[in-house]
């Protein structure tokens, strides 16, 4: 499990606190450059942890601003924010807006932007590789404002606690929990600014068809999952769950229904060097045991009694 750290100017000289505030935050967030109007006594304490490719911090600190120009230098990553306290006036693109408490502000590194706090304030903060994100929250980062998430605010003030839980329990947490929760997160964001789908039946039975044959020809791709799949059609999960629960199949099980069609298929016309292991694999199954047992759960059979019989010499 990654370790919890606390660092703070708490025992710096008054002199160089803002100058180790500044470079701290460009060693754990992004290359920003930082300024303040606090000329003495700057205070600022970090609590933060990695866990895989994400960071999660707590900020507190006094008044400061800074600005970004991205390069090519700067890592691909989204940044969901969560202001806790103070409030700070932002640039992001071509747009000027200020982020109260209670807002949640999502935004990327692709992007300029400026920000000035107006005092002492609290943020939590989560970097995430934008390659974890769904594409709906990725496609509104272009015209990206804060997001109301005060009780009342429906899934965003659920989504809003859970940053707020993920902050308390970090020392509790494994990586790989963190992760988990992370997703359910953007889960969460995610079905809160998805479009809602206006679309007719015939639309949606159009795109039901054209995912299925999006999925069909990659059926052999283990790394093939629901995100990637809404991804490569510009819907958001939500989404594409809705329109395979309306044929009466969910997504993950029209998938494996067609991989174990495919792997009997296979299995059939089976040469005599070929194994099951071997044909499970190729269809983006990793596991022998749990093939055997979901293709007799489907045919009836184990997945031996449909390869040909060796002929009698």
């Amino acid at each position: 499990m990654t370790e919890v750290l606390t660092w703070s100017t708490d025992l710096l000289p008054e002199k160089v606190r803002f100058q180790a505030w500044a470079e701290k935050m460009r060693a754990l967030h992004m290359d920003w450059d930082l300024s303040t109007p606090v000329e003495n006594s700057y205070a600022a304490r970090i609590r933060y942890r990695g866990a895989g490719t994400l960071k999660v911090a707590d900020v507190r600190c006094s008044a400061f601003g800074g600005q970004h120009s991205p390069s090519a230098i700067t890592p691909d990553i989204v940044g969901i924010q969560l202001q806790v306290s103070g409030q700070m006036v932002c640039t992001y693109g071509e747009d000027r807006f200020t982020i109260k408490p209670g807002d949640l502000f999502v935004w990327d590194s692709d992007r300029a932007g400026t920000f000035d706090s107006d005092g002492e304030h609290r943020q939590l903060s989560l970097l995430i590789p934008v390659t974890r994100v769904p594409q709906s929250i990725l496609s509104m980062l272009g015209r990206s404002r804060p997001l109301a998430a005060r009780p009342g605010a429906g899934t965003l003030s659920i989504a809003a606690s859970q940053i707020r839980g993920i902050a308390r329990e970090l020392d509790h947490l494994s990586d790989d929990a963190v992760n988990r929760t992370v997703n359910g997160l953007l889960d969460l964001i995610d079905s809160a600014v998805a479009p809602a789908q206006e679309t007719g039946s015939g639309q949606r039975a159009e795109l039901l068809a054209e995912i299925q044959q999006y999925i069909l020809e990659r059926l052999d791709d283990r790394q093939m999952s629901v995100r990637s799949i809404a991804a490569a059609h510009w819907i958001s999960m939500r989404t594409l769950h809705l329109i395979f629960s309306e044929s009466g199949t969910p997504v993950a099980r029209w998938i494996r229904q067609q991989r174990l069609e495919r792997c009997r298929r296979d299995l059939i016309g089976a040469s005599a060097s070929t194994t099951v292991t071997a044909v499970a694999f190729r269809w983006g199954f990793s596991d022998t045991a749990h093939f055997s047992r979901v293709f007799k759960q489907a045919f009836g059979v184990p997945p031996t009694a449909v390869m040909p019989r060796p002929r009698p010499l």
